[in-house]
């Protein structure tokens, strides 16, 4: 029987209890990405919370001090994965007591994650969209050198006000996908850093991604 997920077990229970079983790796990397999720959220200082959050934050001076002595620790000791990989202790040692089947189980499915998460935001629709916008133009430049039809200036005025009012929300929803999806993407990224360790402290092969 599939146990629940780590952030609905009751408080006190060990998660030494839990049961990683290699014969369900989406089960084990939903806990996995809870568990995570969960540690993060104990750190003000959380780089993945969302970004409305953090701009909320940071107008307050007390906080913008913090934030200010962290900035100075990096260029004392640059290094990142202090903040970067914040509450990555936790999630390190729950991955030492996976064995190497469930940990490439693990590590494959938070590539697939990645990607999927990448695919939806911003970063994967925009080459799609500028790849159809540059054969429109493309078109558009072969049908005037060739039969001297110019399309942009035969578009009457409505057109070219329906085309400038998609642009704008075109602009608008790629700003707020950035805003909704990039913290998780940023998350994921930084727990496949974690896992990536994890299979380098034990010798065991990751899959490319």
């Amino acid at each position: 029987m599939v146990e629940a997920p780590i952030s609905h077990m009751p408080d006190g229970t060990d998660r030494g209890q839990i049961s990683w079983k290699p014969s369900e790796p989406l089960t084990n990397y939903e806990r996995l990405l809870r568990l995570y999720t969960d540690e993060l959220q104990k750190d003000e200082f959380n780089p993945y919370q969302p970004i409305p959050l953090i701009l909320l934050k940071s107008v307050s001076p007390s906080f913008q001090m913090l934030i200010w002595k962290r900035a100075v620790s990096i260029f004392k000791v640059p290094n990142t994965l202090g903040q970067d990989l914040v509450r990555g202790a936790t999630i390190l040692q729950e991955l030492e007591r996976l064995n190497d089947q469930t940990l490439r189980g693990v590590a494959e499915c938070n590539r697939i994650n990645y990607r999927r998460l990448l695919q939806r935001s911003v970063f994967g629709l925009v080459p799609k969209i500028t790849g159809a916008v540059g054969l429109l133009l493309a078109v558009a430049k072969t049908l005037k050198e060739s039969v001297g039809v110019d399309i942009f200036a035969a578009l009457p005025s409505p057109v070219w006000r329906s085309l400038v009012a998609s642009a704008i929300g075109l602009l608008l929803g790629s700003v707020g996908n950035l805003v909704l999806l990039l913290p998780g993407l940023l998350q994921v990224r930084a727990l496949d850093d974690l896992i990536a360790i994890a299979v380098a402290l034990r010798g065991t092969p990751k899959p490319e991604r």
